[in-house]
């Protein structure tokens, strides 16, 4: 598991949107979870508060941001949303496993999009990892995927996400998820914001065939419709205001292709050097707007 952990890359600082943050430990008695706490505690400048048993169906802190390891994994809570349940990536879940193996394959409509089909592999930086989906789909259907995420939080889920997803197949026995392992193994994750990393790692554009952005779209107002993980992704992060300069910044960056997923009625995501898109690829809620570059 040596090997596996330094995929995870460790230089980040919280920012300042994040201030609002603490570490619980609900899992009091594993080992695991208290030495990855003070791990992940020094590594963000957070407090950490173990939580007592007879505590823990109650608000036990007034941080908007709640980091708590529970016996799932790691999780998100937030005290303005009493209410939702708790915000988990979990690559081992039966709806991604489930769609794995019975989602199509490269015959998937990202599939498509990312050019996979009749290639071995494929690398592709994905600058919009948010939870982590589209990640792993991409790497279920073979490509390698570096995952970029510049919130503190949000990366903190995935990387916890990314490390159980490797222990789910570590065991070679029948109760390991050789499959989950595989994808996972073809998933890095970098903590970084995309727009400078495009400017600052032009020379690793020749090793990338696809960048991959599923920019954040704006909702107008609190809705069912709207998904918990995408409404807590907009209170963290604020509006999407750099979505033009992400997309001309990976034009820039060079690669063979570049992905835009949005909403299936979505305009075309502008950029600086004015292309449109090259083809597209439509599903039942989304389309994947593809660029092909010379």
């Amino acid at each position: 598991m040596n090997t596996q952990m330094r995929k995870l890359d460790t230089s980040v600082s919280l920012s300042p949107l994040a201030k609002n943050t603490v570490i619980l430990v609900e899992d009091t008695g594993s080992l695991a979870a208290s030495e990855q706490s003070q791990i992940l505690a020094k590594k963000l400048g957070l407090e950490i508060h173990a939580i007592p048993a007879n505590k823990q169906k109650q608000k036990f802190t007034q941080a908007q941001w709640q980091l708590v390891f529970t016996m799932q994994g790691l999780v998100l809570r937030l005290s303005s949303e009493p209410t939702w349940s708790d915000i988990l990536v979990d690559f081992a879940a039966a709806n991604l496993q489930y769609r794995q193996q019975h989602g199509g394959g490269r015959n998937e409509a990202i599939a498509k999009a990312i050019g996979i089909k009749g290639k071995s592999t494929l690398n592709v930086l994905d600058c919009t990892a948010g939870m982590g989906t589209d990640s792993f789909i991409m790497a279920s259907v073979g490509a390698k995927v570096t995952m970029l995420e510049r919130s503190p939080i949000i990366g903190a889920l995935l990387a916890n996400a990314l490390l159980r997803g490797m222990q789910a197949g570590a065991q070679a026995g029948e109760n390991g998820n050789l499959d989950c392992l595989a994808v996972c193994e073809r998933l890095s994750l970098k903590r970084q914001d995309a727009i400078t990393y495009l400017q600052d790692n032009s020379a690793k554009a020749t090793h990338t065939d696809v960048v991959y952005l599923d920019p954040m779209f704006p909702h107008k107002k609190k809705s069912a419709l709207v998904k918990k993980e995408m409404q807590a992704f907009q209170m963290l992060l604020g509006p999407d205001q750099d979505s033009e300069q992400l997309l001309s910044g990976a034009i820039n960056f060079a690669p063979n292709r570049i992905v835009v997923k949005r909403p299936a009625t979505a305009p075309n995501l502008k950029n600086q050097q004015g292309l449109s898109p090259t083809m597209v690829i439509g599903s039942k809620k989304h389309r994947f707007d593809v660029y092909l570059l010379p």
